[in-house]
């Protein structure tokens, strides 16, 4: 019997630990993940030379997306440099916040803060993961993010079937957005590369918008018709602000056309 207690007593103390990292997952993440960037800033504090990115010319609207992959980023100092050696500003930009059912980025809250401290229009999204439970991934990326007026709309970034079929995906997907869409009651735009747009998603979601990724072409390609607003299209740019390659990004329209666009109230 003794012994009995002995084991129940270890085996609650071990499950009442895992349930507190489960429960306190996300803080212990971001909390390693700014221990090894302040590592990182204090050894390598040297930001690099911005190279020179193909921007595509008849767009005025310019911006990235980072993960936290761009250690570090200086949101006040981020600028490109054309072809011709001619600025250009980074005025919006797109923050990774969660993947899947568990995952939030750890560099997500102070890039969030930052972005936002800088005046950089910014925008969260969501990795999402074909083989796990749309609600459960949707649950995930409204506990991690707090959107308000002023920001732009959330984004889903799909680019895997995994094991599902196309109906299947698209089913899911569905439930997703469905879910965001009513937590933040705006459509959330879907972001994903041209292949897969025209496989997978074109008809099923045509009264979405869209960030398509295409790189190093003049023009974006799809096969299908969609409204996209925004486009990746340089995967590897070196930029002012940022430590590492960053990719980067058009909009499809005007400064003001980018401010009806964002989050009214």
């Amino acid at each position: 019997m003794k012994k009995f207690v002995t084991w129940l007593w270890r085996f609650t103390v071990v499950l009442a630990f895992i349930a507190l990292v489960f429960y306190y997952h996300k803080s212990i993440i971001r909390a390693a993940c700014e221990v090894y960037q302040e590592y990182n800033w204090r050894n390598y504090p040297d930001q690099g030379t911005p190279g020179r990115v193909d921007v595509p010319g008849r767009y005025s609207v310019h911006g990235i997306d980072v993960s936290r992959w761009q250690s570090n980023v200086n949101w006040n100092r981020l600028t490109a440099l054309d072809r011709s050696g001619d600025t250009i500003s980074m005025s919006f930009a797109f923050i990774k916040a969660t993947e899947g059912i568990l995952w939030e980025d750890p560099a997500f809250d102070d890039n969030w803060k930052n972005a936002g401290k800088a005046g950089v229009v910014r925008g969260a999204y969501h990795y999402f993961k074909a083989n796990s439970s749309a609600t459960l991934q949707a649950k995930n990326f409204i506990s991690s993010v707090k959107l308000k007026a002023g920001d732009l709309p959330p984004v889903v970034d799909v680019e895997e079937a995994g094991r599902k079929s196309r109906q299947e995906l698209v089913a899911s997907l569905k439930i997703y957005v469905a879910a965001v869409e009513k937590a933040y009651h705006c459509k959330p735009i879907i972001y994903s590369n041209v292949s897969f747009i025209d496989k997978y998603l074109a008809d099923e979601f045509s009264d979405y918008q869209f960030w398509i990724a295409h790189y190093y072409t003049a023009k974006p390609k799809l096969a299908s018709k969609v409204n996209w607003v925004f486009w990746q299209y340089h995967d590897r740019a070196k930029i002012t602000g940022c430590r590492q390659c960053v990719d980067v990004n058009v909009f499809n329209g005007s400064p003001d056309e980018l401010d009806a666009l964002r989050i009214q109230n």
